[in-house]
């Protein structure tokens, strides 16, 4: 008989092996996450087997109840069954979101989220030179870096349609981010979290107010030897022109339906 059920502390070995069986995901990683997150877990079983597994981790947007699904897997030998489409179902009941977001881990996937009623998101790209950025750049000076908690930041750059993260989950953003090479950047009036793989800087949030973009970009240069750099950024930041590329996936849960989401951290 299968059944579906919050994660208890006896699954808690068979959820790791599960994810590091489907993502590859180092030790570190998935320990780290799982001590700060574990109490969102839901599991599906045959009673002797665990078969499916999702995080539902609570959020906001624009004040309004929402969930962010992570991590959702199937065990490779009951794949095809569709258990993960009654896992989502049974996590989001349990919850009073108004509304669902899911970052697919591959393109294909949008495809099986459509299915399940999900629509999807756009986010908004730039990309740059390093030549260009350095004509944009403005260099500054930082003797202390005071800010403990950049919720407060990113709450006023991105105004609204965004999803909300506290100070706890950003600052577990940035500590999964850096266990895998990522670069964190902060100052006193924001924040970059930036990767680089083969010669490109990808920026994956960029957080300050437009006026301040030049001087967080002088950060991003020294930071960084790339050649090119990528951005991706909320529909209310201005400083660069952007395209949109599809970046996520939502599911209404009500007739509440806020357009152009951005995910921002997503835990990746």
């Amino acid at each position: 008989m299968i059944e579906i059920k919050r994660a208890a502390e006896s699954d808690y070995n068979s959820v790791k092996e599960l994810w590091k069986n489907v993502f590859g995901d180092s030790d570190e990683y998935i320990e780290l996450f799982l001590k700060r997150n574990y109490e969102y877990c839901w599991v599906e079983s045959d009673g002797t087997e665990l078969m499916s597994m999702l995080f539902a981790l609570p959020t906001k947007v624009n004040g309004r109840n929402a969930t962010y699904l992570y991590a959702c897997a199937t065990a490779e030998s009951f794949r095809g069954m569709n258990l993960m489409h009654g896992l989502i179902q049974s996590a989001l009941a349990a919850t009073l979101s108004e509304l669902c977001v899911v970052l697919p881990a591959e393109d294909s996937l949008y495809d099986y989220y459509a299915r399940l009623g999900f629509h999807s998101l756009k986010v908004n790209v730039a990309e740059h030179s390093r030549e260009e950025l350095l004509a944009m750049a403005k260099p500054f000076e930082q003797d202390e870096l005071v800010v403990t908690s950049y919720c407060g930041i990113r709450n006023r750059v991105l105004k609204d349609n965004f999803l909300f993260w506290n100070n706890s989950q950003i600052e577990t953003a940035f500590e999964l981010a850096e266990i895998y090479g990522s670069r964190v950047l902060r100052t006193n009036f924001g924040y970059a979290l930036l990767s680089e793989e083969n010669g490109v800087c990808e920026v994956s949030e960029l957080i300050c107010a437009d006026e301040n973009t030049p001087y967080l970009l002088s950060a991003i240069l020294s930071a960084s030897e790339s050649g090119r750099f990528r951005f991706r950024l909320s529909p209310n930041q201005h400083f660069f022109k952007t395209t949109e590329e599809r970046f996520g996936a939502v599911k209404y849960l009500t007739g509440y339906r806020p357009e152009n989401i951005y995910s921002g951290l997503t835990m990746e």
